[in-house]
C-alpha cells in the first residue's frame, strides 16, 4: 500500500540553489566581457550574456526576476516553491511527532531523557502517570531519577547508567520499583539507550521508555511462589530448600562453621487420615508446621518435603551440639503441644538429624544421612530424635542403606544361610526338634544379626524371598536329619507376607511332598503380634494349614496385644513363652507372669515352649511350672546343619546322659 501512494505522487521538480544561480551568473558575465573584446559579433554576444548574468545575480539576490520566470517556465522549481515545501514537511514532521506523544500517552507509557549522571532532562506525559503521588512531570524535571527510586533499587539504574555511559550502544532491559505511593508496590519496566547529543550540548542524552508493569510483576511473583511453595502450608518446597541449602553450606564452607539438617516426620499420619479423615490429616500437618515456625529463628528454612515429612535447614550454627539441642527442644515442644491438642494422643513426630561437614560434604549426602538417622528413630520405636554423628555402626538401623544393598544382593545370590537351634523335653531332656534361623554372613561386615537384616527385608518387601530360600533349604535339611530320629519336628518362622498369600499353603503343601515330608513334622511359627495385624487373612490361612495337618505356635507370646478375645479364635497347638519373660525368672513378679502365662496355654489346651533358657536354675523353675519343651543355650546355640548332625548322633549314642 505504501509503495502505490508513493508511485500516485507527482514528481518533483530540479531546483537550482541561489548560491549555484550567482556562481553562474558571475561566470557568463565574465564570459561576456571576454567576448567583448575578442568576438567580432561581441554586440550580440555581450547582449546575450550580459542579459543573463545579470537576471541570474539578481534572482540569488533579491529571489524575482525574469530569468525566475524563464527557469519555472523550463521545469524547474522556484525559490518560493522550495521554502513552500520546506515549511510544509516541517509541518508534517512536527505532526507526526505530536501524533506518536499522544499514542504514548494513550499507553500509558514515559519517554523520558537522562544525562549520564542520572539528572532527569525531559518526560513525557506518561511520566508523571507513572509517578503518582510521589512527583508530577514538570516538578521531577532537572531532578536526579535516584530521587523517584525504591532505595533498594538505585543501585542496579546506576549500574545501567554507568555501562551506557562507557559507550555501550546497546538497549538496556530494567525493571524497578519508583518511590512508595498510594498504589503500594509500584514496579515499572523498559529500556534505555543512548542517545545523540541536543544542539548546544556535548554529551549525548539517555533515552528510555517506561511502563507500568506492577500488575504483570505482581502475578509473576504469585506464579514464582506458588512453584517454590508448599500449596497446603505454604512452606518453601523442595526446590528452594535446595537452593537455600547450597547458599547455606558455601557459606559455612568460607567461615568454618557447621550448617544443620533436620528431618521431621509425623508418626501414625496414615492412621489419621483413615481413621478421622483426610480434612483431619490436613489440619494436623498445618498445626505441626505452625508450631515449628514459632520455634524456629529468622535465618532457618522451615520446608516440607512431601507427605507427612518437614526438613529444618540450620545455618550458622557454630557448634556441632547445637543440632541436638535444637532438635531435642523442638521434639519435646511439638509433643507437648499435640499431646495438648489431641485427646487421642496418636499424633507424635520422630526427627532424625545431621551436620555439614561432620556428617557430609554435599547436599545429597547431608539428605541422606539425616534420612537414616530419621529411620533409626522410627527403629527405636519412633517418637524419639536421633542424630547421624552420635549413632554407632553396631546400632540396628544405623546402616539400612548399606545393609539393603548388600542383603538385597545376597538373598539374590541366594547366600543366606540356616543354621538350627535345639529344641528338647523339659523332663527328659531329649531333642524333639529344631528350630530353623536365618544367618547372613557379609564379607566386610561379618556376621549381621537376624535384628537388623530381617527388619530390612521386611520394611523393602524381599523377605517373602528370603523366608523361601530359608524354607526350602531348612526343608532340604531336615531330611538328613529325619533319617537319624524320624520323630523331629522342624520349626520355621512364617513372615506377613507369606501370611497375607492365600495360595501359600498350596505352595507349603508342593515343598513338602517334593521332600517326601509329612505335615505333622512341620512346626509354623507366627508371631503374636503379626497374627493379629491381619486377622482375617492369617485366620484363614493357618486354618487352611491347620486343616492340612501343619503344627501352628505362636511365636514371641506375651510381646504382642495378649487379646484373648482375638486369641480363641485362632487354631494353634503351643505357645512360645518370649525370652524376655524366660529371663525374669529369678525375681517374684517373673515366676508369677511365667505361671500366668504357662496356666493360660493349658487352659487353652496348647503346648508350651519356653526360648532363651541359659541355665540348671531357669529349666528347673519352667520344669516345675509344666512347661513342655525347652530351648536356648544351655542345650545349645544354633548350629550349621552339619554339627546339628554331629548333635543328634551324640544324642542317640547310649553313652549319652539324660542331664546335659
Amino acid at each position: 500500500m505504501a509503495s502505490s501512494a508513493t508511485q500516485r505522487q507527482p514528481k518533483k521538480r530540479p531546483y537550482i540553489e541561489p548560491t549555484i544561480r550567482l556562481i553562474v551568473g558571475i561566470f557568463i558575465t565574465m564570459l561576456a566581457v571576454l567576448i567583448y573584446r575578442y568576438s567580432e559579433h561581441r554586440l550580440v554576444w555581450l547582449g546575450a550574456m550580459l542579459f543573463i548574468g545579470l537576471n541570474l545575480f539578481q534572482s540569488a539576490i533579491s529571489k524575482w526576476c525574469l530569468m525566475e520566470k524563464l527557469l519555472k517556465h523550463i521545469g524547474f522549481r522556484g525559490e518560493l516553491d522550495e521554502i513552500r515545501e520546506l515549511g510544509e514537511e516541517a509541518r508534517k514532521t512536527a505532526a507526526e511527532h505530536m501524533n506518536y506523544m499522544d499514542t504514548l500517552n494513550l499507553l500509558n507509557e514515559a519517554v523520558i531523557e537522562l544525562s549520564e549522571d542520572g539528572v532527569l532532562l525531559s518526560a513525557s506525559e506518561g511520566w508523571g502517570k507513572l509517578l503518582g503521588d510521589s512527583g508530577s512531570q514538570s516538578s521531577s524535571i532537572g531532578q536526579p531519577l535516584s530521587r523517584f527510586l525504591n532505595p533498594d533499587d538505585v543501585h542496579q539504574v546506576v549500574e545501567m547508567l554507568t555501562a551506557i555511559s562507557s559507550k555501550d550502544s546497546g538497549v538496556h532491559s530494567i525493571r524497578f520499583r519508583l518511590a512508595d505511593s498510594s498504589k503500594g508496590e509500584n514496579w515499572v519496566g523498559g529500556k534505555f539507550m543512548s542517545g545523540h547529543p541536543q544542539p548546544g550540548e556535548e554529551k549525548p542524552r539517555i533515552k528510555g521508555v517506561l511502563r507500568d508493569i506492577t500488575e504483570a510483576y505482581l502475578q509473576e511473583e504469585q506464579i514464582r511462589h506458588m512453584a517454590l511453595h508448599d500449596a497446603l502450608t505454604n512452606l518453601p518446597n523442595r526446590l528452594l530448600l535446595e537452593d537455600h541449602m547450597q547458599l547455606a553450606l558455601s557459606h559455612a564452607e568460607r567461615n568454618g562453621i557447621h550448617a544443620g539438617l533436620l528431618f521431621i516426620d509425623v508418626d501414625n499420619f496414615k492412621q489419621v487420615n483413615d481413621v478421622y479423615g483426610h480434612k483431619a490429616g490436613d489440619h494436623l500437618l498445618l498445626r505441626i508446621s505452625n508450631i515449628m515456625k514459632e520455634h524456629v529463628r529468622s535465618s532457618d528454612t522451615l520446608a516440607r518435603w512431601g507427605g507427612d515429612e518437614f526438613v529444618i535447614l540450620l545455618p550458622d550454627l557454630k557448634k556441632a551440639e547445637e543440632l541436638e539441642q535444637v532438635a531435642r527442644k523442638l521434639f519435646h515442644e511439638l509433643n507437648r503441644q499435640l499431646y495438648v491438642e489431641n485427646a487421642t494422643g496418636i499424633s507424635t513426630v520422630s526427627i532424625g538429624g545431621a551436620l555439614y561437614p561432620d556428617d557430609a560434604n554435599s547436599i545429597e549426602s547431608l539428605l541422606v544421612q539425616a534420612d537414616r538417622a530419621l529411620y533409626h528413630a522410627k527403629a527405636q520405636g519412633r517418637n524419639n530424635f536421633q542424630i547421624f554423628s552420635t549413632l554407632s555402626e553396631q546400632n540396628a538401623g544405623f546402616n539400612d542403606f548399606d545393609m539393603t544393598k548388600l542383603l538385597s544382593k545376597a538373598v539374590k545370590e541366594k547366600r543366606i544361610q540356616v543354621h538350627y537351634q535345639l529344641i528338647v523335653d523339659a523332663q527328659s531332656q531329649q531333642p524333639t526338634g529344631f528350630e530353623a534361623l536365618a544367618r547372613w554372613h557379609d564379607t566386610h561386615h561379618g556376621w549381621v544379626s537376624p535384628g537388623i537384616f530381617i527388619p530390612i527385608a521386611e520394611n523393602h518387601g524381599f523377605i517373602h524371598q528370603l523366608s523361601q530360600q530359608v524354607l526350602e533349604q531348612a526343608l532340604t535339611d531336615f531330611g538328613r536329619l529325619l533319617a537319624i530320629q524320624p520323630d523331629l519336628c522342624l520349626s520355621v518362622n512364617l513372615s506377613n507376607r507369606q501370611l497375607a498369600i492365600e495360595e501359600f499353603p498350596l505352595q507349603l503343601q508342593a515343598m513338602i511332598d517334593a521332600h517326601e515330608i509329612r505335615p505333622e513334622s512341620i512346626k509354623l511359627e507366627v508371631t503374636e503380634s503379626l497374627m493379629l495385624a491381619g486377622a482375617n487373612t492369617a485366620r484363614e490361612v493357618l486354618d487352611v494349614l491347620w486343616n492340612a495337618g501343619f503344627k501352628i505356635s505362636i511365636d514371641d507370646f506375651g510381646t504382642g496385644y495378649s487379646s484373648l478375645s482375638y486369641l480363641h479364635q485362632f487354631s494353634a497347638h503351643e505357645l512360645k513363652i518370649d525370652m524376655s519373660f524366660v529371663k525374669r525368672f529369678k525375681s517374684e513378679n517373673g515366676r508369677i507372669m511365667l505361671e500366668a502365662i504357662t496356666g493360660l496355654g493349658q487352659a487353652l489346651g496348647l503346648g508350651i515352649v519356653a526360648e532363651g533358657v541359659e541355665s540348671a536354675e531357669c529349666m528347673q523353675v519352667l520344669r516345675q511350672q509344666g512347661v513342655d519343651r525347652l530351648q536356648g543355650y544351655y542345650f545349645s546355640k544354633p548350629l550349621p546343619l552339619d554339627e546339628c548332625l554331629l548333635q543328634l548322633q551324640a544324642y542317640t549314642e547310649p553313652s549319652v546322659s539324660n542331664t546335659v
